[in-house]
Order: structure tokens, then C-alpha cells, then sequence
């Protein structure tokens, strides 16, 4: 029988390191999925993951044993990426427009006029959360990105479920507005560069 996380952690802190190579492969996949979703790409999410593994190799000690780890996993990991996100987002905000992989405008019977559209969308996605909040944002990637139910982030932020689903509702009508606007303001642009482009030489 498998042992349990917090099994583990005690191991772990007896200095077993299977104990704590089994506790990474058992979560990597989470921490990571965390970290893509604050920096949207894939090599700056692993990087950022082996930080969150530091971290929480170094705060075990604080792990209160009678709750469950991955509510405190999922915290640790929130908040080195909240922290990272604050410190580069500057940079962020001017590298969040990717160019298009041409390898995916090649898969089979794909449509590249489909893919870009596909990906503009994340971008806009992406942009969108940007200019939320940190709080309704914080949920929303929670909730509708890490799939954590009601209870499960209500527990990570030490919050009521209530405040928890008002966050997430509130944030999701922002987000619709943002996109809203900005779909409605790529529309303007491209209809103004049509104009441009078809009026007749002097």
C-alpha cells in the first residue's frame, strides 16, 4: 500500500530521500501546472517549479501533520509564483505577445488561420488575467485552471467558502468584460489597417 503524503513528509523529515524523491513525482505535475498558469510558459514553469520544491523542502518543518499537504502544497506554491509574478511583471506585460510556433500551424489538417486564432485568444486570456486583481485573479486560477473545488480554495486562502465562490463570480464577469473590450478593440484596429491599406495612390 502506497504511502500518504503525510507518511512521507515524515520520512522526509528523518532525511529519507526516496521518501522525498516519491513526494516530487507524486506532485510535479500540479506544481508545475501551477507555475505555467503565472507564466505562461513552459520553460519558466519548470524553472519556477524546481524553486517551489526548494521552498517546500525547506519549510517541512512547519507542515502541521493533522491537516493535508496538498491544500499546503498548492499554498507554498501560490504564493513563490504570486511573488515571482509581482517581481517580473513589467517584463511580463512586454513579453506576453508569443510569436506563433509554425510547427503547430503543420499538424494535420489544422487550419493555420485556426491556430492563430487559438492563439491570440490565450494571449487575450492571458492579458486578461493580468489586469484582474490580484485577489479575483489568485481564485479564478484556482478554480477554472487548477480545478481545486470550493472547499479546496477556500482552505489554501484561509477564506469563508462564500467570500470564495463572490471572488470567483465577480472575477469571471471582469475577465468577460476585459476580453470583451479587447476583442471589440482588435476588431477597431484591424478595420482601421483595412481602410489604410485600400486607399488609392496619389
Amino acid at each position: 500500500m502506497a504511502p500518504t503524503d503525510n507518511e512521507l513528509v515524515v520520512r522526509c523529515l528523518q532525511r529519507d530521500e526516496v521518501a522525498w524523491q516519491l513526494l516530487v513525482e507524486r506532485h510535479s505535475r500540479r506544481v508545475l501546472n501551477i507555475a505555467y498558469q503565472f507564466t505562461g510558459r513552459r520553460d519558466e514553469a519548470e524553472e519556477l517549479a524546481q524553486e517551489v520544491f526548494l521552498r517546500v523542502f525547506r519549510s517541512l518543518h512547519q507542515f502541521d501533520l493533522t491537516t493535508h499537504f496538498v491544500p499546503w502544497l498548492v499554498r507554498v506554491s501560490r504564493n513563490l509564483c504570486i511573488d515571482e509574478h509581482r517581481s517580473r511583471a513589467r517584463e511580463k506585460a512586454a513579453l506576453v505577445a508569443d510569436e506563433v510556433d509554425p510547427e503547430r500551424t503543420e499538424d494535420s489538417g489544422a487550419s493555420p488561420y485556426r491556430n492563430l486564432e487559438e492563439k491570440e485568444l490565450e494571449q487575450r486570456v492571458r492579458r486578461g488575467l493580468a489586469e484582474l486583481g490580484e485577489e479575483l485573479r489568485t481564485a479564478l486560477v484556482l478554480r477554472d485552471l487548477q480545478g481545486l473545488s470550493y472547499s479546496e480554495i477556500a482552505e489554501v486562502l484561509h477564506l469563508a467558502v462564500g467570500t470564495v465562490k463572490s471572488r470567483i463570480h465577480r472575477g469571471r464577469l471582469e475577465l468577460a468584460v476585459i476580453l470583451s473590450k479587447s476583442r471589440d478593440e482588435s476588431e477597431r484596429s484591424w478595420r482601421g489597417t483595412g481602410q489604410v491599406e485600400q486607399e488609392p495612390e496619389s
